[in-house]
């Protein structure tokens, strides 16, 4: 599970009714005193060692401190993704970035949870880590640095592939994998191109 997007089409109305659950952010730039930072450092120690619980209950804190705290927001996104909680993850992100998350953090951690759903949404896990790559083409994500860029193109090809746009999956493949040596026009294509997919996500992926 993970290791983002302004959100948009079918996800939209899932996020706002389930941002209620989380709390509102206010505000848009996240400007928060010592203490808001100071507990989100804390929920962020807490993350890198596993402890999603405690991540959670430390984002929660920095949240009441600042409401518009934006990495807290971020922080709770990431740890409710790694506690399979995909709903809650989403409504997380959506907060980080309406409260004016600039960086690639949100949009990153919002396209494993997309394609995660059930039912997945391929086409927003791809709007997701597009926007992730365009804010920082060499994203390596600060808190879990074994989920970066190419992770996300390994998402991008998943994504690609179940929505049977082979072309686009093919080019994500070539990002990581420059030399494959995949035919479009020959009669094994698709089935190579799943495979090459799945051995790049034994090598890269998250």
């Amino acid at each position: 599970m993970v290791p983002g997007i302004v959100l948009k089409g079918c996800a939209a109305g899932l996020v706002c009714s389930l941002a209620l659950i989380v709390g509102c952010g206010g505000g848009g730039g996240g400007g928060g005193g010592p203490d808001a930072a100071a507990l989100t450092a804390e929920g962020w120690t807490h993350y890198e060692r596993g402890e999603y619980t405690q991540a959670i209950g430390r984002f929660d804190a920095a949240v009441s401190a600042d409401p518009t705290y934006a990495d807290a927001y971020n922080g709770l996104g990431w740890s409710y993704g790694k506690l399979d909680s995909l709903a809650r993850a989403l409504a997380n992100f959506a907060l980080a970035i309406s409260n004016g998350a600039t960086s690639a953090e949100p949009y990153a951690g919002e396209a494993p949870v997309y394609r995660d759903l059930d039912p997945p949404q391929f086409q927003n896990a791809i709007t997701a880590a597009t926007a992730a790559l365009a804010r920082d083409a060499s994203f390596a994500f600060a808190h879990h640095q074994s989920f970066d860029w190419q992770d996300l193109h390994v998402i991008m090809a998943q994504c690609y592939f179940e929505l049977q746009d082979y072309t686009h999956a093919l080019v994500e493949v070539t990002i990581l994998d420059p030399t494959n040596t995949l035919d479009p026009d020959s009669d094994g294509f698709v089935s190579d191109l799943a495979s090459a997919i799945e051995d790049l996500q034994q090598d890269f992926g998250e």
